[in-house]
């Protein structure tokens, strides 16, 4: 009788990374609506991507060291982060006035792309499809586009 081989699941790069983005932003609205530290935010992240990884899920495995480091560098870099993002508003609008989500999705972007790992491109891709996810039948994706080329053109980072 032969011994069945348990595959190891594998999951494209972009979808890991993808699932991480969201996972950050998740992360930082929480962080922001519920007053939690980055470090008991890190600490639930941890513990919920290792319990995931002993459960059997169809569910896309995300990339918690990506998810850490956007965590981080906008809970360490916001002051920066907020001023450029209040910058890119061209009118009254201002981080105060819009949706904690669309905050936490700016917030997150911005994170990423003042680390400069990912191609800008690829980053403002991936978050105006996250934005998408939220707002399916909304105009927001298209606010989060024209800000977040703003902010990367006001970054200087190509």
């Amino acid at each position: 009788m032969m011994k069945r081989k348990k595959v190891q699941k594998s999951y494209p790069t972009e979808n890991k990374n993808t699932t991480s983005r969201l996972f950050a932003v998740q992360a930082l609205f929480q962080m922001e609506a519920v007053g939690k530290s980055v470090k008991q935010i890190k600490k639930e992240l941890k513990e919920k991507f290792q319990k995931e990884q002993f459960e059997e899920s169809t569910l896309i495995k995300p990339n918690y060291n990506l998810c850490e480091k956007i965590i981080e560098g906008a809970s360490f870099n916001q002051r920066v982060i907020d001023k450029t993002i209040n910058k890119a508003f061209d009118n009254d609008w201002n981080l105060k006035t819009i949706d904690p989500t669309l905050r936490a999705i700016l917030r997150a972007a911005s994170s990423e792309i003042i680390q400069n790992r990912t191609p800008v491109k690829v980053v403002i891709s991936q978050f105006i499809e996250i934005t998408k996810s939220f707002y399916p039948s909304g105009k927001e994706h298209s606010l989060i586009n024209g800000l977040l080329n703003k902010i990367q053109l006001d970054l200087k980072i190509d």
